[in-house]
């Protein structure tokens, strides 16, 4: 009786630690992922604008709402503003996204999103170290970690840049770029050189201001590991029109 109380007690514990990886698994997301905007001086209001409207156009799209839905676990998203080296701030804490309402209520508190820094250098580095604080902190663990920084310009501190990339990538952090090409100097190649690393880093190019809203749907569906083809066409207006549209009709709702 002692021995088959004993072997029943055995299995029992057996089937705990079998099934702690898979619970351990359950509580964890698929991404972690901090948006980290540019608010320094070489951001004027207006464009500033687009790049928050841009973030809530490429959250209501389909294909994104779809592979953010279908990711084990979902994902979780913070928004930090970045500027000069002192000036960096938390635009939004982080929010689990699991199911379409969690995403489209996201989508409307950013186009609402104020900005918080105005001016600055570009100080690229202060911004991703202080978005590297918020993976620290994340309330929720997740399978990856990654940055995504967007700007119109080259960081004023190289070194200080590769240094910060560096002692993220030995975390396991993933830094992407979503470079805007305003002006004739070739921030993507900047961003591929001195910025992004890990593992499947990548830089996404919008061509303009406008053009940001395609440029993040691309990223989204990249970072979040989406099958639907990313290797879009160029740069579309219609998409950021559109967009605009279904904006206004999830704001009339």
């Amino acid at each position: 009786m002692r021995r088959i109380a004993s072997s029943s007690l055995l299995l029992m514990v057996l089937a705990v630690f079998a099934m702690a990886p898979r619970a351990s698994a359950q509580n964890k997301s698929h991404l972690n992922l901090v948006l980290a905007v540019d608010a320094s001086a070489s951001i004027n209001d207006q464009e500033f604008e687009l790049q928050r409207t841009g973030i809530a156009i490429a959250l209501r799209d389909p294909d994104v709402q779809a592979a953010i839905v279908q990711a084990p676990g979902g994902i979780n998203l913070a928004i930090v503003q970045w500027a000069s080296i002192r000036h960096q701030a938390i635009a939004l804490e982080w929010t689990r996204l699991r199911e379409k309402h969690d995403i489209d209520t996201l989508a409307t508190k950013i186009r609402k999103m104020p900005r918080i820094l105005s001016g600055g250098n570009t100080m690229i580095h202060a911004g991703v170290e202080f978005a590297g604080k918020m993976l620290k902190d994340a309330p929720i663990p997740a399978v990856r970690q990654v940055i995504d920084v967007s700007g119109n310009g080259h960081a004023d501190d190289v070194p200080m840049l590769e240094k910060a990339r560096d002692r993220l990538i030995a975390q396991g952090i993933v830094i992407n770029g979503l470079a805007i090409e305003e002006d004739p100097i070739d921030v993507a190649r900047h961003f591929r050189h001195h910025l992004i690393g890990g593992t499947g880093a990548f830089v996404i190019t919008a061509k303009d201001f406008p053009d940001f809203s395609r440029a993040m749907r691309l990223k989204f569906l990249r970072e979040i590991g989406s099958p639907v083809a990313v290797n879009g066409s160029a740069a579309d207006k219609g998409f950021y029109l559109s967009g605009l549209n279904r904006l206004g009709a999830a704001a009339d709702q």
